[in-house]
């Protein structure tokens, strides 16, 4: 693979003054150039399902918690990634996913790539989502790259002055591609990756929480290959996103698998007819 960008090698994004045009909002970044330093995550413990927290399993007797990758992750490199927003790509509950152009003017003496990415920007109330997803993500770090995106880190600034909803946290992460197309044909292998992906989440004990059309991307065109799976070894052409409503459970592996099933088959199923299944359906 080329030396692309380590996903533990930023320590700081600079958010650099942009424009954000929409046909909704005219919205300014901020007036200066703003400085967000990478976070700690919360504990894993904090995405324990009412089942783990009641059960007084631990992973111990089913699977580690956070497993670890199957592939190297060199030591952090403390570069600074300075960011200049692009198009808003889509918005939801926790937050707004934006197009950026990245670059990383000093430091780089490895001579990393910078691969494809967007950046998540919580809404103001939602710092807590995004810092519970930002947990999820390091929980799946074996499979990102595979299942779920890779996941670049979790940054944060405290000041109010220079954006309209308040103290500022981000995700930085791998660009994808497009939704599944509604009323048309499932793609060839699509079904059978989204269920392998799946069981993989299963393998690392997440359960989604939100699982539906609108949280299964396809791998970007032109962007970072794909790992195999450390469970099945195959690639797979789809991914699964936004974790912000993620738990981890001591739930066995076949009970973990079901989960999973009794429910994916709907959402699957209910595409080519252009009327995707919802959660609350």
């Amino acid at each position: 693979m080329d030396n692309y960008l380590p996903i533990n090698a930023i320590s700081a994004v600079i958010l650099v003054s942009g424009k954000i045009l929409s046909e909704e909002e005219n919205w300014s970044g901020p007036n200066i150039p703003l400085v967000l330093y990478r976070q700690t995550s919360p504990p894993a413990n904090t995405l324990d399902d009412a089942y783990t927290k009641g059960s007084h399993h631990d992973f111990s007797d089913t699977y580690p918690a956070c497993p670890k990758p199957p592939f190297a992750i060199p030591p952090p490199a403390g570069l600074t990634l300075h960011v200049s927003l692009g198009k808003l790509v889509s918005e939801g509950r926790t937050g707004m996913i934006f197009e950026c152009e990245c670059a990383i003017p000093h430091g780089n003496v490895m001579g990393f790539k910078i691969p494809p990415v967007v950046i998540k920007i919580a809404r103001q109330s939602r710092t807590k989502d995004i810092s519970r997803e930002a947990t999820a993500y390091e929980c799946m770090t074996s499979i990102q790259g595979c299942v779920v995106p890779r996941c670049y880190g979790f940054f944060q600034v405290r000041m109010f002055e220079h954006f309209d909803f308040g103290p500022v946290s981000v995700l930085i992460l791998e660009k994808l591609g497009d939704l599944f197309k509604l009323g048309e044909p499932l793609s060839d292998g699509a079904k059978s990756d989204m269920k392998d992906a799946c069981s993989d989440l299963a393998h690392v004990r997440i359960l989604h929480g939100d699982l539906r059309w609108a949280n299964m991307l396809s791998v970007l065109p032109g962007g970072l290959p794909s790992l195999a799976s450390p469970f099945t070894g195959k690639t797979y052409g789809w991914r699964l996103v936004d974790f912000d409503r993620a738990e981890r459970t001591t739930l066995s592996l076949p009970r973990a698998q079901r989960y999973y099933n009794s429910y994916l088959d709907r959402v699957l199923d209910s595409i080519p007819w252009g009327n995707p299944v919802e959660p609350w359906d």
